[in-house]
């Protein structure tokens, strides 16, 4: 490709992402060419001299430009970025557990090293997301953003919408590769809120926690809640907001209830559809495959073609910002077979399930927390009105 640099890569990790990755590149016709794989266990199939079990034989070689981290949780992955950064390695990764956690000193120890540090594919999958993120805020600034980030909540809630169960439905998402055997991140809600501090983080130049984003999911989810909402014309989607305050911003992860002719309501299977509202380019939003062994895998190799061809955004300084919801008020579902446990919460009845007054983002996470102590399988979902809101806001700071 003309304004290619030949890069040297090496992957970390030989799943369905490494494994994606590899089959994008074993051929050379991007200038990119892998030279070692690591795995746990050999790898069939390899040409002589690529694999190995040991992070020594990449990181101690000086032919390797690239590392693709591809191993996923934060354990030994942590190290091996780490490592390849301190040899002067660029890094390219998916892991959004890993950047979530340890974004700031990562990209510290980039800069030290003058490498680069890139995770486009750690939210959205194959949705460019994160990289137009950076190149819509070099010219404006930039004030929520918000949408579906998790390619397996979608695909249930998609499916229980046209009338399967949530077991069923989990099922024929694992059968698909839509989700790992233990789909617990997915359900509970911990990937989606990673990938809303990530893209909180990027967008707003802040240092945010994953765990000081409060967080909903969709275990609890029932077919008779699906029906309740089709009555009333909502339809249900796990949803990440984040957005730009005075001296804090506001995250919280949550299923959300939204009128059908939104476009995030019409987002099928297991697509993502993210939304980011800028002063002066108002709502923009970005739709594409949220999960999947090549969407992924393309992201990442989008990454390192950068990296190839130099391509560069202004990294940005990030500081301390402390997350508070007590300003974002909307109306929420309950269902609950605790009924004594709503008491004294204004609301009208939802074939048995409650719909709340607006109440207070912080309130109703802690309602929901002290609820699902005594009835686990309470469920919990929020009526936002944040495509209103990005339209009032735009063309003011």
């Amino acid at each position: 490709m003309e304004g290619v640099v030949a890069l040297n890569i090496a992957i970390i990790g030989y799943g369905v992402v490494g494994g994606g990755v590899y089959a994008l590149l074993r051929d050379g016709a991007l200038g990119i060419y892998v030279r070692r794989v690591m795995d746990l266990l050999p790898i069939a199939g390899l040409e002589d001299g690529l694999f190995t079990d040991n992070i020594a034989d990449i990181i101690s070689d000086p032919a390797i430009d690239c590392v693709v981290e591809a191993v996923g949780g934060l354990h030994p992955a942590l190290s091996h970025v780490t490592a390849a950064l301190r040899a002067g390695k660029h890094v390219v990764t998916s892991n959004k557990e890993l950047i979530s956690h340890a974004l700031a000193p990562l990209k510290e120890g980039a800069a030290m090293h003058r490498a680069q540090l890139r995770f486009s594919a750690s939210v959205g999958g194959g949705v460019p997301w994160l990289h137009n993120l950076l190149r819509q805020k070099r010219g404006d600034t930039l004030l929520s953003v918000h949408g579906i980030v998790n390619g397996t909540t979608n695909y249930i809630l998609d499916a229980m919408g046209n009338g399967m169960d949530l077991s069923a439905a989990l099922k024929d998402a694992q059968r698909m590769g839509y989700s790992e055997a233990d789909a617990s991140a997915d359900l509970d809600g911990l990937d989606t809120k990673r990938k809303c501090a990530i893209s909180a983080a990027l967008a707003f130049d802040a240092i945010v926690e994953a765990d000081s984003v409060p967080t909903l999911g969709i275990s609890a989810v029932r077919k008779i809640d699906i029906d309740t909402f089709a009555q009333h014309g909502l339809t249900c989607k796990l949803m990440m907001y984040a957005e730009r305050g005075d001296a804090s911003l506001c995250a919280y992860v949550e299923p959300s209830l939204l009128a059908r002719d939104t476009l995030a309501a019409h987002t099928p299977a297991h697509y993502n559809c993210i939304t980011l509202c800028g002063v002066q380019s108002g709502a923009l939003s970005f739709f594409g495959q949220g999960a999947g062994r090549h969407p992924t895998a393309e992201n990442i190799v989008q990454d390192l073609l950068d990296i190839a061809t130099h391509a560069t955004y202004k990294d940005p300084f990030l500081k301390p910002v402390p997350v508070d919801n007590d300003m974002e008020r909307h109306p929420y579902y309950i269902r609950t077979s605790r009924k004594e446990l709503l008491s004294g919460i204004d609301g009208e009845d939802w074939n048995g399930a409650l719909l709340t007054k607006p109440m207070a983002v912080t309130a109703l996470h802690a309602l929901a927390k002290a609820i699902r102590e005594k009835d686990p399988d309470a469920f919990f979902a929020g009526v936002p009105g944040y495509d209103e809101l990005c339209h009032e806001r735009s063309g003011k700071v």
